[in-house]
C-alpha cells in the first residue's frame, strides 16, 4: 500500500479512536497483501467461487479471460483469505441470496 494512503488510513483510525466513536469499517480489497489486518477485528471477507470471480470480474469492467484471471491471481486467493477471516459471506448466488445469509 502507498504510504501516503497508509498514513491517511492510520490518522482516521486514530482520530475515531480518540473520538471515541464505536465502530469504524475499513473496506481494503488488499487488507491481507498489505499486512494491515492486524489493524481490525472482526475481519468479514465477501467470499466467491472462482469461476463466479471471474465471469463476474468480466462482466464488470469488459474485460477478457485472460485479464480477468490475471487479476484474480495477483492477489492472495479468496479461499485464503476466507481461512483468514472472522466472518464470511457467501456471495456466490444470487443477490437475494446473499441477502438472505447476512440477516
Amino acid at each position: 500500500m502507498e504510504p501516503c494512503i497508509m498514513s491517511g488510513l492510520f490518522y482516521e483510525i486514530l482520530k475515531h479512536w480518540i473520538l471515541g466513536t464505536s465502530v469504524v469499517v475499513l473496506d481494503v480489497p488488499l487488507l491481507f497483501e498489505a499486512k494491515i489486518d492486524w489493524l481490525t477485528r472482526p475481519i468479514i471477507v465477501v467470499w466467491v467461487d472462482d469461476l463466479t470471480q471471474e465471469t463476474r470480474l468480466m462482466a464488470q469492467d469488459n474485460s477478457s479471460k485472460e485479464q480477468a484471471r490475471n487479476r484474480i491471481t495477483s492477489q492472495l486467493p479468496l479461499d485464503v483469505k476466507r481461512a483468514r477471516a472472522d466472518i464470511v459471506i457467501d456471495n456466490s448466488g444470487s443477490l437475494e441470496q446473499t441477502k438472505s445469509t447476512c440477516q
